[in-house]
């Protein structure tokens, strides 16, 4: 029985305790009646949700030795009550007390569930699954075990074991059709298969991711190399024109040297050819002196100064000769 269930439950009992109270008191003393009050009082105020001012009648109603079986109910009442005011820590303390107080109780099947229910609110999930199939275990028939198995598939959800937490939800749907899980199940149901969809698309995605990764890592790479190859050729190119300009400016250079030796040999070989001139003119008319000489019928020999000047010729003629032949080497070997 759930809580809700519980709470319309102590409502009833609320309504109807007078008279079941009032027949039990022609049996018993006055402190009977006074534990049937606080009982009755207790089970008013938890309907109304005041659950802090229930638990000490209810414990007062358990720990009061003159109660006599009104006991087993304030410790029945203390556990839900804890319960039901979001303390399962401590409304699983109680259950124990009550179960080993009052073993074989009508109350005991009800307190296992709730022992169960308690673990479950901690998230003690695995400890609520075995609690669930142990209440199911020592009573198949009883009127927990549909719940039981729902919040057993609920432990399993929550565990993220979907597949064993289907079967467990088909089973509610296909055994207790009738139950009021059935419908809760139901949608459970629809969660997981939402839930698998939703796991496909998510490992599609990281597969897509990863892929999209790979390949942004692969075009990185490969920018970087070209990045780098890009740089090496600039500066190869850098270097190269470095040296073509340094090339070029040693051969403009070299011409402009070859230009004015070339001049220098011109200018010298124009004074040479000046200079052969004048001594042609000069050993023109000395042969013309000569041959007037002759003509006179006065042989002479050649004197000093026209062999001289014939040595000259001759020396002038031959200096041009090697020198025309220098400069043209000269011009060839700086040109290589």
């Amino acid at each position: 029985m759930n809580l809700k269930r519980i709470t319309t439950f102590a409502a009833i009992v609320a309504l109807g305790a007078s008279s079941v109270l009032a027949q039990s008191a022609i049996a018993t003393a006055a402190p009977a009646t006074k534990s049937a009050d606080d009982l009755r009082r207790g089970i008013e105020l938890f309907a109304n949700a005041r659950y802090a001012e229930a638990l000490p009648l209810f414990d007062s109603l358990f720990l009061d030795p003159t109660s006599g079986d009104l006991r087993a109910d304030g410790a029945y009442w203390t556990a839900i009550t804890l319960l039901a005011s979001g303390d399962p820590a401590a409304a699983e303390r109680a259950i124990e007390t009550f179960l080993a107080t009052f073993p074989g109780h009508s109350r005991t099947p009800e307190m296992l569930y709730q022992k169960a229910r308690a673990t479950f609110l901690q998230k003690d999930y695995e400890r609520a699954i075995s609690s669930f199939q142990a209440y199911i275990a020592a009573f198949p028939d009883g009127e927990q075990v549909p719940a039981s198995v729902f919040w057993s598939a609920e432990s399993l959800y929550s565990l993220g074991r979907l597949s064993d937490a289907e079967k467990l939800y088909r089973t509610i749907g296909e055994r207790y059709s009738g139950s009021v899980k059935a419908e809760a199940a139901k949608y459970r149901l629809s969660l997981i298969q939402f839930k698998y969809r939703e796991d496909e698309l998510l490992t599609l995605l990281k597969w897509s991711h990863e892929e999209s990764l790979r390949i942004i890592e692969e075009f990185q790479r490969r920018e970087k190399a070209y990045e780098q190859a890009l740089e090496v050729y600039q500066k190869r190119y850098g270097e190269a024109k470095r040296g073509v300009a340094q090339t070029q400016a040693t051969l403009e250079e070299q011409v402009a040297s070859l230009r004015l030796a070339m001049d220098d040999l011109a200018k010298r070989l124009q004074e040479k050819d000046s200079r052969v001139a004048e001594l042609e003119r000069v050993l023109a008319e000395t042969q013309e002196r000569e041959t007037t000489v002759a003509v006179d019928g006065s042989p002479a020999a050649p004197s000093a100064d026209a062999k001289l000047l014939e040595m000259k010729a001759r020396a002038l003629v031959l200096m041009q000769f090697y020198l025309e032949r220098l400069a043209a080497r000269s011009a060839s070997g700086d040109l290589k």
